[in-house]
């Protein structure tokens, strides 16, 4: 078998230490808080929205539990109360029922079903649990498609359709972050311009 010599050996190594997806994407103290926030789940799957980043960018991130490798991103809206100029970029969050902003928070998937609201589908249910999203299911905070979530409606406005808060997808998005995040998954809705990620704490 032949021999590395030193320098080949220290590059090998060098990449068998790269660093996982998630502390790839997200700055490393971003990126802690979340694995300290998953212990205790066992799902295959969670996801990252990321409300730093423009509406017209994928910041919604799918990543696998184990080995924490992202998988996809897509497009996701943000409510119309965290962005009242519709410049595409969050302003600010509120958990207020009646606010129609997005929150920041650890989310948990609950419920699959069709939506009978126009345009909506499949949707899924969510449950916050922390202190600053505390009040999703009473809000009606889902996940679910919506058309201005869509490739052209984006590409005339230049930033994406906004909510009442819920994550909004795309429908073909929707339907596959929905394939892999029912059944109890978390969702980390964060700001990563934001510091410190105290918020991500889970109260129940």
């Amino acid at each position: 078998m032949p021999r590395l010599p030193l320098a080949g050996l220290l590059i090998a190594l060098a990449c068998s230490a790269t660093a996982n997806d998630l502390q790839q994407v997200l700055p490393a103290n971003t990126a802690a808080d979340i694995r300290q926030q998953l212990q205790g789940n066992r799902h295959a799957h969670f996801a990252v929205v990321d409300y730093a980043r423009h509406s017209s960018q994928p910041r919604l991130m799918l990543f696998e539990r184990n080995g924490l490798r992202l998988l996809a991103s897509y497009r996701v809206a943000h409510g119309q109360g965290s962005d009242p100029d519709h410049d595409g970029f969050t302003d600010h969050y509120s958990d207020a029922p009646g606010s129609h902003a997005s929150s920041l928070g650890t989310l948990r998937t609950d419920q699959v079903y069709q939506s009978n609201a126009p345009g909506h589908g499949l949707s899924m249910r969510l449950i916050g649990l922390s202190p600053g999203n505390a009040n999703a299911e009473r809000r009606a905070i889902v996940l679910h498609a919506k058309s201005y979530m869509e490739d052209d409606f984006i590409r005339r406005h230049g930033v994406a359709g906004r909510s009442h808060g819920c994550l909004v997808l795309a429908g073909t998005d929707r339907d596959k972050a929905i394939a892999l995040l029912r059944g109890g998954a978390l969702i980390f809705v964060i700001d990563s311009r934001l510091s410190a990620h105290h918020y991500l704490a889970r109260n129940r």
